[in-house]
């Protein structure tokens, strides 16, 4: 660019949007719900609120058809402290979402069309953070707010190509209501599409607060992730009531607990952040469909229902959001509490693995009855919460394997598996013999980590095994990764 002037876009950064699930129809038979994946070009927003602040991790991945700067214009209730998050939070709570949380949504498709005198701009903040070039300002005088913008762009040496009257109306309805905070953020934007550090937002709001309107200055179609971690889930047909006819266009997902040590890595202060708040929820909700928003998001976060809202329906007739007891998973497991094919699969993978060859012989005797086992909570920090949760309700008591579990363990890989004999738990002969005590096995919420509780008895000694086991996906084959062998 050398000394010519640069040119910019100006973007008005939709900050992420309105919560909103489509009522169970008819229509809706052939839809059932999948498991969340941001999309890759889309608007993303985490949004954490403790009752009384926020917090606002903002990303989204820009390109543009030559090398140019972009200003995020986004407005604010509040002052707003500002830093930039490390590593790629976005990258880490899908993550949580997908393996460990369970979180699914229904995606339908649809795309539509007398004092002294006050400084009429205060400028409150302005550094450089990463590539973000951040100045946070007060308006007192919308009046006199173009006049400041234009000389903000000379003194960025910034010729403004675009037409900027959409952007000064924006900025005039959000003084009206008193929302008078905003942040310039300038950034370069490359050819190739790129992840920008997303910075972190933390303001006082008595309200979970979203600009939408913001996102009308840009103008066509889009999608828009948003991520929520509150003191609750939002209610179904409550979280968005001003305009009906577009909520028609938002996804919501269904809510997990979470805990704030599966946060950190997303937020490092969320311990301080949420030292006040008893139960925390993340759920998620997608737009697809025009920026073309009359209001913004704007939710009373003590109207949120402090339980998780799980999928309830049929695959024929539609699914819907319900909100669950604590113990749901316990009740679903309890209303089929039998070894699946899912188990079987990774019962062949313990006892086929060269990994685990110095633990087995040729031949195994095994107890006829699963092992009642209970795993502490503090191994979550090592395997993940979900797979601990699922192996708990599991080994809550013993299962009797009966002689139909060899068959099925051995599949179509009969000639590589040792051979198995089942033997009365209560009559080994521990003076003679080696006997083997196996658990039911606990799953991540995709199926991508499996964990099983194994012990080698004999008459002198009682070794004990955590078995983890990991595949890609669902397609591929388990392979044990890791295994504990003090216990």
């Amino acid at each position: 660019m050398g000394s010519s002037k640069r040119k910019i876009i100006l973007l008005v950064f939709i900050l992420m949007s309105l919560l909103v699930n489509t009522p169970v129809s008819a229509d809706k038979g052939s839809i059932s719900p999948s498991p969340v994946s941001l999309s890759q070009d889309s608007q993303k927003a985490i949004i954490m609120h403790n009752l009384e602040e926020e917090v606002l991790i903002l990303g989204t991945e820009l390109r543009a058809d030559r090398e140019t700067y972009v200003l995020e214009f986004i407005p604010f209730p509040s002052q707003p402290d500002v830093r930039l998050s490390a590593g790629d939070p976005f990258k880490e709570i899908e993550k949580l979402m997908t393996e460990e949380k369970g979180i699914e949504l229904i995606e339908t498709g649809l795309f539509k069309g007398g004092e002294s005198e006050t400084a009429p701009v205060e400028i409150k903040l302005s550094k450089k953070i990463g590539v973000h070039d951040v100045t946070v300002i007060k308006i007192n005088d919308i009046s006199r707010f173009i006049s400041w913008v234009d000389g903000f762009f000379k003194e960025k040496k910034v010729d403004v190509s675009n037409n900027l009257e959409k952007f000064y109306k924006n900025a005039e309805d959000y003084v009206k209501r008193g929302i008078n905070y905003f942040v310039f953020d300038y950034v370069p934007v490359k050819t190739e599409t790129r992840f920008i550090e997303p910075p972190i937002y933390r303001f006082k709001s008595d309200k979970i607060y979203y600009p939408l309107k913001t996102s009308n200055t840009i103008g066509g179609e889009g999608t828009i992730d948003l991520i929520f971690i509150c003191p609750g889930s939002f209610p179904e047909g409550d979280y968005f009531s001003p305009d009906r006819d577009i909520r028609t266009y938002f996804q919501l997902s269904n809510s997990a607990r979470i805990y704030t040590d599966e946060i950190e890595k997303i937020y490092p202060e969320t311990v301080d952040f949420f030292s006040k708040v008893e139960k925390l929820f993340i759920q998620m909700m997608r737009y697809k469909g025009m920026y073309n928003f009359q209001t913004d998001f704007i939710y009373d976060p003590h109207k949120l229902d402090p339980r998780p809202y799980i999928w309830e329906g049929e695959y024929f007739l539609g699914y819907g959001l319900i909100p669950a007891e604590e113990d749901y998973k316990r009740r679903i497991f309890y209303s089929y509490p039998y070894l699946t094919n899912f188990e079987y699969e990774v019962y062949r993978a313990v006892f086929t693995s060269r990994e685990l060859e110095g633990i087995f012989p040729k031949k195994i005797n095994l107890a006829n009855a699963t092992l009642k086992r209970q795993l502490h909570m503090d191994l979550a920090k090592r395997f993940g919460r979900a797979i601990i949760e699922d192996f708990n309700i599991k080994n809550e008591r013993e299962y009797e394997l009966k002689n139909l579990w060899i068959p099925k363990v051995k599949g179509k890989l009969s000639s590589s598996l040792p051979i198995i004999t089942l033997i009365d738990k209560n009559k080994a002969n521990l003076s003679s013999e080696t006997v083997f005590y196996i658990s039911r096995v606990g799953f991540n919420m995709n199926k991508t980590k499996a964990l099983v509780y194994l012990e080698k008895v004999t008459e002198r000694a009682t070794d004990k095994y955590a078995i983890l086991l990991t595949r890609e996906s669902p397609q591929d084959k388990w392979k044990v990764t890791e295994m504990i062998d003090t216990f």
